[in-house]
């Protein structure tokens, strides 16, 4: 009879301690479900907060690339949000207080956000505007550019014809070898290795609205070979290029047609025959030109 006591009284125990494993069990089970639930809150907690941040640091990148006078400060602002990022990205463990404190920090960052953006797109409305006044102004200075460039065009074209219509000109220009005589006086040849002296001759023709004065004449006489004859000097020419000549003389211009002869004598170097050309340049511009042939003389004739 104690026997079968005792037998009963194990089975109740055993039952007991069934229905507290069973209980433990699912107790753990639900347990460790609300667990997962809260770590996969959390981590799209973790997520949300990134994204967030990411939001932010884009918005500051595009006001910062606006250049305005607060792109210093975006620039801080901006990295802020970046050490954020970087500090939730490393963080091992979630936990509520964490995701709270994060919270809060990201409520601070968009307060500051707004204020900076709203100031930036308000320097962008300035900007906008200023620009629209600074191309309305840069119409009206283009046209009146455009205008002022038409009348200094014009200026300039009449001052070129005046200058053209102003410019010297020669005519009858005329050179000539010469050999000197005994009794002293000088006579025309052709003959290259009698010439001793060369005489040029041209007529400068009138023009009422050349500048009278004194004028600049330069004489360049050139050998067949290309060298210049009894070479004194250089000049100038209009162009700008160096020219060396043979005589320079001055001559006074008073708008009236005026006869000139210029005489080279003392030749320093010996002619030799072919074709020997000279040009005539008043104040730097070539205006006339004219050839002379000389030949080999003929048993010292």
């Amino acid at each position: 009879m104690e026997e079968q006591k005792k037998s009963s009284n194990n089975k109740i125990v055993l039952g007991i301690l069934i229905a507290l494993l069973v209980g433990l069990g699912a107790y753990t089970l639900r347990s460790n479900s609300k667990h997962v639930e809260a770590e996969n809150f959390l981590k799209e907690e973790k997520e949300q907060i990134l994204t967030n941040l990411t939001t932010m640091e884009e918005k500051y990148d595009n006001a910062i690339a606006q250049n305005t006078t607060i792109s210093e400060e975006l620039k801080i602002e901006r990295d802020k949000i970046t050490a954020y990022k970087d500090s939730v990205i490393n963080l091992k463990g979630t936990n509520w207080r964490l995701i709270r404190r994060y919270r809060g920090q990201i409520a601070s960052l968009e307060a500051t956000n707004e204020r900076l953006l709203f100031v930036t797109d308000s320097l962008k409305l300035v900007n906008n505007l200023l620009v629209i006044e600074k191309d309305s102004i840069t119409g009206k200075l283009i046209e009146q550019t455009s205008f002022n460039d038409t009348l200094i065009a014009q200026n300039l074209d009449l001052a070129k014809k005046v200058e053209i219509g102003g410019v010297m000109r020669v005519s009858a220009v005329n050179s000539t070898a010469m050999r000197l005589r005994s009794n002293g006086k000088y006579t025309e040849t052709n003959k290259a290795q009698k010439t001793e002296a060369i005489r040029v001759n041209f007529k400068i023709e009138e023009n009422e609205i050349a500048t009278p004065g004194d004028k600049i004449v330069h004489i360049v006489i050139n050998t067949p070979t290309g060298k210049i004859v009894n070479q004194k000097g250089t000049f100038n020419t209009k162009s700008g290029q160096e020219v060396g000549f043979t005589v320079e003389d001055t001559v006074t211009y008073e708008n009236a047609a005026k006869d000139v002869t210029l005489f080279i004598d003392k030749l320093t170097v010996k002619l030799d025959k072919g074709i020997y050309t000279t040009k005539v340049y008043v104040d730097g511009l070539l205006v006339g030109a004219s050839n002379i042939e000389l030949k080999d003389a003929f048993l010292g004739l």
